[in-house]
């Protein structure tokens, strides 16, 4: 994948950093790909009950190397759209705006967000080919 942005939702930090995939096996060159995600997720992941600390420096570590997209009125306003009009949650609405307001593949496992349907959105599962 040349060139593109990708949103790395929850779901697709949790399987990265288990090992269950890795960038190269996903398609993703990480030279050419803007590798972003949403405060969302950052909260999401560091927000864990009694998350150890090695478990939090590694996704830190992690997280260091994608952009963290911060709530902004565009993806605010995307959300709220996306929020009222089907039934995703909160979240995983702010998640998708990103991808949409950013004009970036969303990569997720997560069976809801790869079946939202909505305008503009792009999303890419972990386990179909490519990009």
């Amino acid at each position: 994948m040349n060139g593109t942005n990708i949103v790395f939702d929850t779901c697709a930090v949790i399987k990265l950093l288990n090992r269950q995939y890795d960038m190269s096996s996903l398609g993703i060159n990480v030279d050419d790909a803007k590798l972003l995600t949403s405060v969302i997720v950052r909260m999401e992941l560091l927000s864990k009950p009694n998350l150890p600390t090695s478990e939090e420096r590694h996704i830190r570590e992690f997280l260091n190397d994608l952009i963290i997209v911060p709530l902004d009125e565009a993806v605010e306003q995307k959300a709220v759209e996306i929020r009222r009009a089907t039934s995703a949650k909160l979240p995983d609405s702010i998640i998708a705006a990103t991808a949409i307001v950013l004009d970036a593949f969303l990569l997720t496992d997560d069976a809801k967000l790869l079946n939202l349907s909505w305008p503009e959105l792009r999303t890419h599962g972990m386990t179909t080919a490519a990009f």
